[in-house]
């Protein structure tokens, strides 16, 4: 099956979303331009995606389930999966690793953890956009354990690139990197290249998208196929 998929978008849970991104506008707003398979991926936490999952479901759009992790390096890092339990499990894990740092919603914005209404079930209260307590290396080893695709985000950003945190891309068993929309294919070595909105308002979400050709929408199909195409350049 061919899908149009944008696997970067952040709800309003994440600090430096639009607090109108909630799951069903998120939805809706991907079916109107055209995507047909998304993930939600946050920063540090999983807290949103039970409701994400439902909408999901009954609208009948295609989804995996997604964490933007902040390594120790100040990477950020796609962790993706096709499984909602296990990423609610290590978005916990990356959440309980987070500095004990309280959000001040008056300076950074709120962190509202949402149902799939919408409604406000409650509010992250550590800061999310700070450094796990995961370096890359055992980033990668985590998320793959847990059956995981491990992706460094928009490699070609001067901020919170891996490229630009540690001078270099490291040689690790990455499933493939992420550029943004016009990024340099030369930055990507000899990595798949998946390209996503990293939406964090409706305006741009889908702004950027990965076309894939799969069976299914599953962690394996997807490596499979990205690294298939990668063979073939």
């Amino acid at each position: 099956m061919l899908y149009r998929a944008d696997f970067h978008i952040h709800s309003c849970l994440s600090p430096c979303a639009s607090l109108e991104m909630s799951p069903a506008a998120i939805v809706e707003k991907a079916k109107s331009v055209g995507l047909n398979a998304i993930a939600l991926s946050d920063h540090n936490c999983g807290f949103n995606l039970p409701a994400f999952a439902k909408v999901c479901e009954q609208q009948g759009m295609a989804c995996l389930y997604g964490v933007e992790a902040t390594s120790v390096e100040e990477a950020h890092v796609l962790c993706l999966f096709d499984q909602l339990d296990v990423a609610v499990e290590w978005g916990g894990t990356i959440y309980e690793s987070l500095p004990p740092v309280p959000n001040r919603p008056d300076r950074f914005g709120d962190q509202p953890i949402v149902d799939e209404h919408g409604e406000i079930l409650g509010f992250a209260e550590t800061f999310l956009i700070s450094a796990s307590g995961y370096d890359v290396a055992a980033m990668v080893e985590e998320v793959h354990a847990r059956g995981g695709l491990c992706i460094p985000a928009h490699i070609d950003r001067q901020v919170f690139g891996i490229v630009a945190q540690l001078g270099f891309l490291p040689d690790e068993p990455f499933d493939a990197v992420e550029l943004t929309a016009f990024g340099n294919l030369a930055l990507a070595k000899d990595y798949p290249v998946v390209r996503n909105s990293d939406a964090h308002d409706l305006a741009t979400l889908g702004s950027a998208f990965t076309d894939l050709d799969v069976p299914a929408l599953s962690v394996a199909a997807i490596r499979a196929c990205l690294w298939a195409e990668r063979m073939q350049d």
